[in-house]
């Protein structure tokens, strides 16, 4: 048998770019893996843990939401919010939600949706709903969202009302008698 070098040296240089090419591709898979995985997560709202807030939920805090809150116009932000529920009975379909904000000039922001969108609506909260029992926290992942046209909102910060609500309820939980609720900034900038 007689090797030659031009052939062991030929196919060296296929291996190697067998070898480029599989890795490139391995490269590609991932990337593009990674993108669908950020993208589905992105528009899912859930219950996390509550220890993995950075402040839990308690009988003395509630609803544990970051004093300001910083949202781009035209833009959304994702935050982690906690609910302690201190009633004695469980809060069934417990939402997060606002119920007011205030803009810079005092007016009252019409045009809010708690849980979709509407036509008119320039700034959305997307919830989970969640039972929460007694005595019990959960954590939230929700999404507020400037949705009003070529980000219309004007720059500032907004005083808002935070509420844990049942969208379904007529009573105690309702959107008009929230579970809880809890005034921060929202401050939009440009």
């Amino acid at each position: 048998m007689k090797f030659s070098k031009n052939a062991s040296l030929n196919l060296s240089v296929n291996a190697i770019v067998v070898f480029v090419l599989a890795f490139s591709m391995l490269g590609v898979g991932l990337y593009v893996t990674n993108l669908i995985r950020e993208n589905v997560g992105s528009g899912i709202t859930s219950v996390v843990n509550i220890q993995d807030l950075k402040s839990p939920p308690s009988a003395e805090d509630p609803i544990t939401v970051s004093r300001e809150v910083t949202l781009k116009k035209g833009k959304e932000i994702k935050l982690d919010i906690g609910y302690y529920n201190k009633e004695t009975i469980a809060a069934t379909h417990a939402r997060i939600g606002i119920s007011s904000c205030i803009t810079p000039t005092g007016e009252e922001l019409e045009g809010m949706e708690n849980g979709g969108s509407g036509e008119d609506t320039l700034l959305v909260v997307s919830p989970f709903a969640s039972m929460v029992g007694a005595s019990e926290g959960k954590g939230y992942k929700i999404k507020i969202a400037d949705q009003s046209e070529a980000g219309i909102l004007p720059t500032g910060a907004y005083v808002c009302t935070m509420i844990v609500f049942d969208p379904e309820g007529d009573d105690k939980g309702s959107i008009d008698n929230p579970y809880e609720e809890k005034q921060f900034f929202l401050n939009i900038v440009s």
